[in-house]
């Protein structure tokens, strides 16, 4: 069974594991180029956890795929990574979706994503969702319209959240540990 959830900070060891989990070319296309392990390390120690959400998806415990958002204002930044033997499931699009409702309801208007022309799953991904796209080179620039938060928004992220929780609870390697 799969979980969605927001990683809290205490949990940025699971997300760099599952970064470092990610083969060289899934690598290469959530970071536009290729980057050793310490580069990957030092991207999560980076992150500011105050103005980001990860939002995992957990199967057995283990991230197996997440969407980072690096809120800005009204604006937002995204990017996925779906490690290469939970692709082609519809993992990412039920994580972007969720992404998107969570943004939403945080008074994000647009979404920006960046990816490499031979991206062809985000693209797939971004041409579902509606994304104007404009290309510049071998790099592709996908800026997706929200909606205003609303009553069902509300309500569809307060679901997920509670329905992640009761799973948790129901899956013995689904509670984080306290360090």
């Amino acid at each position: 069974m799969t979980v969605f959830r927001p990683l809290l900070p205490a949990e940025a060891a699971r997300y760099t594991a599952h970064l470092l989990r990610l083969s060289a070319s899934d690598r290469r296309a959530r970071f536009m180029g290729g980057l050793c392990d310490d580069a990957v390390r030092a991207h999560v120690g980076r992150i500011d956890w105050s103005q980001s959400i990860i939002l995992a998806a957990i199967v057995g415990g283990e991230v197996r795929g997440a969407v980072e958002l690096r809120l800005a204002g009204a604006r937002a930044e995204l990017a996925i990574t779906i490690e290469t033997d939970w692709q082609n499931q519809g993992l990412g699009g039920m994580l972007v979706r969720r992404a998107f409702t969570m943004a939403r309801n945080r008074s994000v208007r647009g979404i920006e994503l960046y990816c490499l022309g031979d991206n062809h799953r985000m693209l797939r991904i971004a041409g579902r969702l509606a994304a104007l796209v404009s290309f510049d080179g071998g790099e592709v620039h996908c800026d997706f319209q929200l909606a205003p938060a609303d009553a069902f928004s509300l309500g569809l992220e307060a679901m997920d959240r509670g329905g992640s929780a009761l799973t948790m609870m129901l899956e013995p390697a689904g509670l984080p540990r306290a360090a």
